[in-house]
């Protein structure tokens, strides 16, 4: 089982990564490997990515970053199809992303641009981030033009392919495991016997 600190960070964008914190079926259900099962989880997975600690958020907060992951995967899933994502996801997205640009201010970064930016005091700050993540994602025609879906069984990784030739979320598990699947189906066709 994965954990806030050992999940792969395979999306290249924040709002991928979180929204690949579980592995989900074709059908676009969360399946297996949940890595945010307690608000402390979501503190955590937090502090791996790179945004920093936060005020503790409590059940709600983390059943409200959990619908937005949700959204989030049906959005991007639908895009990397080349489908329309569909209206009530979008409108959710809108509806983090204004509370979310509500409680923010506007801070200049490291590299001298401006972001918004949360309290420390605030344990919404995650899901902020990961939300005004997607809206830039969503906003950026180059990138939404890169995003890919992982057809890996049970796995519906979405992720940004920056290299121009990516099929899997990686190679090491679910390109893998495709490989060894059609070697075996191969073997298998070889050793039945030849029909008369």
């Amino acid at each position: 089982m994965s954990t806030p600190e050992t999940v792969r960070l395979l999306g290249n964008s924040l709002c991928l990564d979180f929204a690949n914190s579980v592995d989900w079926s074709l059908e676009g259900e969360p399946v297996k490997d949940e890595v945010l099962n307690t608000p402390a989880d979501l503190r955590r997975w937090a502090r791996r990515v790179g945004l920093g600690d936060s005020a503790r958020p409590d059940d709600q907060e983390l059943a409200r970053a959990l619908r937005l992951r949700a959204v989030l995967h049906h959005t991007f899933a639908a895009v990397a199809h080349g489908r329309e994502p569909r209206p009530k996801h979008l409108s959710a997205i809108a509806t983090h992303h204004a509370e979310a640009t509500a409680a923010a201010r506007i801070k200049r970064t490291d590299d001298g641009a401006y972001a918004l930016r949360w309290a420390r005091s605030d344990a919404r700050r995650t899901r902020f981030a990961v939300v005004a993540d997607a809206v830039a994602l969503l906003g950026d025609p180059e990138r939404v033009g890169r995003l890919r879906l992982c057809p890996g069984h049970d796995c519906g990784w979405v992720f940004l392919d920056v290299s121009g030739r990516r099929r899997w979320c990686s190679m090491d598990t679910c390109g893998s495991r495709a490989k060894m699947r059609r070697l075996y189906e191969r073997r298998k066709r070889e050793l039945q016997p030849a029909r008369r």
